[in-house]
C-alpha cells in the first residue's frame, strides 16, 4: 500500500443521482523529459534520463490538466537515453515535455449506504488531461457515502483510501468544511507541497490544543461525559481502567463523579495515603501462572506478606463467577509458591487473577487514582457481581487526522480565522503575525469563548476526617 491520501468530491441533485469528483493524484516522484519531437502514433520515446524509471511503470506525458496528456505504460528496462512503450501514444509531443512516473493507472470507488459497510461500485481509468476524474453515479442518492483509492492494475498495489465523504458534503463542523472554506477565502488549494493536508490537519490541531490548553480555562464543559458505564462489576477485583478518552489520567481532577452499584451509590475520592490504610492488614498479589483444579500448590507473584498457612481468596474473571477461597498448608517465601492447596474450584483460574488475604470485600464508598487506573478501598463482594459502575468525567482533546473528523467545539467556525493566519504565514516567514487581521480576530474570538465559558457543575468540597 502508498501512502497517497485521494481526495474525492460528490456533488448530488445536479445531474441523475452523484457527481464522483477525483482529484489527480499528488505526486513527488521521478520524472524526465522529451529530447526529440514526435507525431502522434509512436512506441517508445527519446528521453533525458531513463535510468529514473522501470519496466511495466506508468507514466504521465506532459503537464496533467493538458488535452494532450496521456498516462502510458513502459514496456522493458529503460536505457539511459530511451523507453520502449507498451502501447503507441495518442498525441504528439514536443521536445522538452514532462515525462513523470505515476505508481497507478486506475481507480476504485466504493460506495455504502451506512458510512459503515462499503462495496466496489465501480473502477475507471484515471483521467490525465483534465485536473479531476469524473464518475456519475446515477443510483446514487443524497444519502449515499463514497470513498476511493488509486490501483495500479499491473501488480495489484493500492493507495490509501480517501476519507469518506457523504453525497449532500461535509458536515459543517467537520476539518474538511473548515479546511475548504480557509482555503477558498484565500483562493488557495492544496499543491501538495507546501500547503499539504497534513500540515493544515497539524495546524487544525494547533489552534484547537492552543484554546484548549489556555491557561485561563481549566476545562471545557462540552467535554463533560456523564453516565458512563464504567465496569460491570466482577467480585474479587478492585481496579479498572480509567478511559482512554479522560483528561489527564493519573489524577481524579477531570474525573466529576463515580456512582457504584444499581443503587448508583457515591464513590468519593481519597488520596493515595488514606488508600493504603484502607487496605492495611490487607495483602495482596497475583496469580504467578494458570492455576488447575487438581493442583496441589500455587505460585504468587509474591506470597511474602502471606501466612505460613491458612486460606487465600482468587478473584473472579467474569461477572458469574464468585471469589474462590482455597486452603494452604505451606508457604515457601523463596519461591512464592504455597502448598497443601485444597478446594480450587473446577475451572481453575488464569495467570494474573487478584490475590487476597484478610481482605474485607464489599461495595467500596471511596477511589484513587494512579497510573491510570481508578482503585477502590475495598474489592468487591460477590453480591455485586455484574452491577455497574458509573462515571462522570472530562473527556480531552483528540487530534483531528481526516476530513470527515468532526470538531467538538461547538464555537467550529472560529478556527477558519486560524487557519487562514497558519497558510498566510506558511507562504510568507515574514508575515507581521501580530497585525494580521486573521490572528487578531483568532485571539478576539478565542478570549470571547473562554470568557463565557460556563463551567455547570457544583464545586464540592469532602473532608476526610481522621
Amino acid at each position: 500500500m502508498i501512502n497517497i491520501i485521494p481526495k474525492v468530491l460528490v456533488k448530488t441533485g445536479e445531474t441523475i443521482g452523484n457527481e464522483v469528483y477525483i482529484s489527480f493524484p499528488e505526486l513527488d516522484t521521478n520524472k524526465t523529459f522529451l529530447t526529440t519531437d514526435y507525431a502522434a502514433g509512436v512506441s517508445g520515446f527519446a528521453i533525458e534520463n531513463g535510468l529514473k524509471l522501470a519496466d511495466g511503470q506508468y507514466i504521465v506525458v506532459n503537464n496533467r490538466g493538458n488535452n494532450k496528456a496521456e498516462l502510458l505504460q513502459i514496456n522493458g528496462t529503460p536505457t539511459a537515453t530511451a523507453l520502449v512503450l507498451a502501447s503507441v501514444s495518442s498525441h504528439p509531443h514536443n521536445r522538452g515535455e514532462k515525462i513523470q512516473f505515476i505508481p497507478f493507472n486506475q481507480i476504485e470507488i466504493y460506495s455504502s449506504t451506512d458510512g459503515v459497510t462499503y462495496s466496489l461500485l465501480t473502477t475507471v481509468d484515471i483521467r490525465v488531461d483534465e485536473d479531476e476524474t469524473f464518475h456519475n453515479d446515477t443510483t446514487g442518492t443524497a444519502t449515499t457515502y463514497y470513498k476511493i483509492r488509486f490501483k495500479n492494475s499491473t501488480n495489484s498495489t493500492y493507495s490509501t483510501y480517501s476519507d469518506p465523504v457523504l453525497a449532500t458534503g461535509y458536515t459543517a463542523n467537520s476539518a474538511g468544511q473548515l479546511i475548504q472554506t480557509a482555503l477558498s477565502d484565500l483562493g488557495l488549494e492544496i499543491d501538495g507541497k507546501m500547503i499539504t493536508k497534513r500540515f493544515l490537519f497539524d495546524a487544525l490541531n494547533e489552534g484547537r490544543r492552543e484554546i484548549d490548553e489556555d491557561k485561563s480555562i481549566i476545562r471545557w464543559s462540552f467535554r463533560s461525559v456523564f453516565n458512563h458505564n464504567l465496569y460491570s462489576i466482577i467480585p474479587g477485583q478492585y481496579k479498572v481502567a480509567v478511559p482512554t478518552d479522560l483528561r489527564d489520567p493519573a489524577t481524579n481532577k477531570n474525573i466529576i463523579g463515580i456512582r457504584v452499584g444499581r443503587e448508583k451509590r457515591p464513590c468519593l475520592y481519597f488520596d493515595e495515603e488514606a488508600f493504603d490504610n484502607a487496605y492495611m492488614s490487607t495483602y495482596h498479589t497475583t496469580l504467578n501462572g494458570a492455576v488447575l483444579t487438581a493442583d496441589t500448590s500455587i505460585i504468587l507473584s509474591d506470597s511474602g506478606d502471606f501466612d505460613e498457612s491458612g486460606s487465600i481468596d482468587i478473584a473472579g474473571e467474569e461477572i458469574d463467577e464468585e471469589i474462590d477461597s482455597v486452603a494452604y498448608t505451606a508457604n515457601t517465601e523463596t519461591t512464592n509458591t504455597i502448598s497443601g492447596v485444597t478446594g480450587i474450584r473446577a475451572a481453575g483460574h488464569s495467570d494474573g487473577v487478584d490475590v487476597w488475604q484478610n481482605a474485607n470485600f464489599g461495595l467500596p464508598v471511596n477511589y484513587t487514582v494512579k497510573d491510570g487506573y481508578i482503585y477502590f478501598a475495598q474489592p468487591f463482594a460477590d453480591d455485586y457481581a455484574g452491577e455497574s459502575v458509573f462515571l462522570d468525567y472530562y473527556k480531552k482533546i483528540t487530534d483531528i487526522n481526516s476530513d470527515s473528523d468532526e470538531l467538538d467545539e461547538p464555537f467550529y467556525n472560529i478556527f477558519i480565522s486560524f487557519l487562514r493566519f497558519k497558510i498566510k504565514q506558511k507562504k510568507d516567514k515574514d508575515l507581521d503575525w501580530k497585525n494580521d487581521i486573521d490572528y487578531i480576530k483568532w485571539l478576539d474570538m478565542k478570549n470571547a469563548q473562554i470568557e463565557k465559558e460556563y463551567f455547570g457543575q457544583k464545586i464540592r468540597i469532602n473532608i476526610d476526617l481522621p
